[in-house]
């Protein structure tokens, strides 16, 4: 009996030192019990779908990209939301090239399928720069952040590969790694990073966009800042490069990025109306339910299991 106190004693002491630290133990027990994720009836559909607006957030205006694109003489929008939170000098530095225009009429000259479209000005040795009066051409990395999530983080997987545990923190796919106490955006479909050169601190103006299964390989090697929203079907549209690397065969009419702006530069009736569902909402939980285990009658097999970047966070259009 002495023993099972002072054993008990001993759990309960190192438990109230987790949670003072930020120790993976207790985020586990708090976040990814079985209960939380039990399967349910409805599949993700119907969950979307029966979602309250409370279960909503509008998008930013000034956490918005809006890029048009041009493709073959016709005009495509996509529309980014960025998240300032855990990659903030990458953002703030982005925004302020996009409204000097660096990125207007330049090209995603580097398009591989299955794998990224990569666009935005270039610069070769010897090659005059622009004068900037804000922003930096190339800014150190941020690769990942010390940041506290606090309670908008959703702790997800703990049997992932690439990281100590998956989640979902303001509708984004993070990983957490628990020695070094620090967390990362996922290279999930559809998001938004900053490419460079061998040396860490050369992201910039080099954007690409990851058009094909999750790349999670290259998590914590680039800066990710932001993800579509809305407009992948124009990023799938691109002329491809015919190889497995190399840039693009592009005509100056191919591939265009007409123009980049903050959503905040638009006057609001001209602003993409966008929603997202909160992934700390009973919603979002309740679809990870159910995409872990689909239980549709269509279904013959439940794996009750699903990676963080196979589960796609809703977005709506506001009418």
């Amino acid at each position: 009996m002495m023993r099972d106190l002072k054993t008990h004693t001993t759990l309960m002491t190192i438990l109230l030192m987790a949670a003072l630290t930020g120790c993976v133990s207790v985020s586990k027990n708090n976040h990814t019990g079985a209960d939380l994720f039990a399967p349910i009836k409805a599949g993700p559909y119907e969950v979307v779908e029966q979602a309250p607006d409370s279960d909503w957030r509008p998008v930013e205006a000034d956490n918005m990209l809006v890029m048009t694109l041009s493709l073959a003489g016709e005009e495509r929008t996509v529309v980014f939301e960025l998240l300032p939170d855990l990659a903030p000098g990458h953002i703030a530095n982005t925004k302020a090239l996009v409204k000097q225009g660096i990125f207007d009429n330049t090209q995603f000259y580097r398009v591989i399928d299955g794998f990224v479209a990569q666009g935005g000005p270039m610069y070769e040795e010897g090659s005059a720069l622009p004068d900037l009066t804000e922003g930096q051409l190339t800014i150190p990395a941020e690769f990942t952040s010390a940041l506290d999530l606090g309670d908008h983080y959703l702790a997800f997987d703990s049997e992932d590969g690439f990281a100590d545990e998956t989640g979902f923190y303001k509708g984004f796919a993070v990983g957490r790694d628990w020695s070094e106490q620090s967390s990362w955006l996922l290279h999930c479909y559809g998001v938004l990073a900053a490419g460079r050169a061998n040396d860490p601190d050369t992201g910039g103006t080099e954007l690409y966009i990851v058009n094909g299964p999750a790349q999670r390989y290259l998590d914590r090697n680039t800066t990710v800042f932001g993800r579509v929203i809305d407009g992948m079907a124009a990023i799938q549209a691109l002329k491809r490069t015919q190889g497995l690397s190399g840039a693009v065969a592009l005509e100056d009419s191919e591939n265009v990025i007409k123009q980049i702006v903050v959503g905040s530069q638009l006057p609001p009736g001209q602003r993409p109306q966008l929603e997202v569902m909160r992934t700390d909402s009973i919603s979002f939980k309740r679809l990870l339910a159910a995409r872990k285990n689909r239980n549709e009658d269509w279904f013959l097999y439940q794996h009750d299991y699903i990676d963080a970047c196979g589960v796609s966070i809703p977005v709506r259009l506001v009418e």
